[in-house]
């Protein structure tokens, strides 16, 4: 009899040691599975909003390393230099420019701000985002001519003074940057917070 119940506690401890080594219950399970989302969805909207932001500040180096081709390559050229808004056919349609679809920086021989003719770009980029919102107050709706001496003009040869906002729509910590060029043909960047929305400049 006590060779017997020997056996049923050893067979018992060997049971519950199975148990122990064998993982997980569906509770357990199930109860992770839930927590994991819930923390999920926590950090989803933050994300979104981080990459957002990534994407933001991009695009803004990207405009700004554009302009600063175009002027710093019509003073070492001593020719006119432009940039245009959108792909390479709305840079022959003015009226088709929209700096969401991207830029062009290009020699322009015969300054009217369009790329025609013989005139090859120098230099494309676009937003590296499709969410991301470009807008321009009216002196940047056209051509804008970096001159040899690296004043920024209109084609008519008006100063080409004006302001390009890139914006998140996202109610992210200040979601709108804007290049503000000025006569001279300098930029300066502003910060903007608009709470998820996007003004037109």
């Amino acid at each position: 009899m006590a060779k017997v119940d020997s056996l049923r506690q050893g067979i018992s401890g060997k049971a519950r040691q199975f148990r122990a080594v064998c993982g997980f219950t569906l509770v357990e399970i199930l109860i992770v599975l839930l927590v994991g989302a819930v923390l999920f969805g926590l950090a989803a909207p933050w994300m979104r909003g981080w990459v957002m932001q990534h994407h933001l500040s991009t695009t803004t180096n990207s405009l700004l390393s554009a302009f600063h081709l175009a002027r710093q390559t019509a003073i070492g050229l001593h020719r006119p230099v432009s940039v245009c808004a959108g792909a390479a056919g709305a840079c022959h349609r003015p009226a088709a420019w929209d700096w969401s679809k991207g830029w062009i920086v290009f020699v322009d021989r015969n300054r009217n701000g369009v790329l025609d003719g013989e005139e090859k770009p120098l230099h494309t980029g676009s937003a590296s985002h499709a969410d991301l919102a470009l807008a321009a107050n009216s002196p940047l709706r056209k051509g804008v001519i970096f001159t040899a001496l690296g004043f920024a003009e209109q084609p008519g040869g008006a100063f080409a003074a004006g302001r390009l906002r890139i914006c998140a729509p996202l109610p992210i910590v200040k979601n709108a940057r804007d290049l503000v060029l000025s006569k001279s043909g300098r930029l300066r960047l502003e910060e903007a917070d608009f709470s998820g929305a996007c003004p037109a400049p």
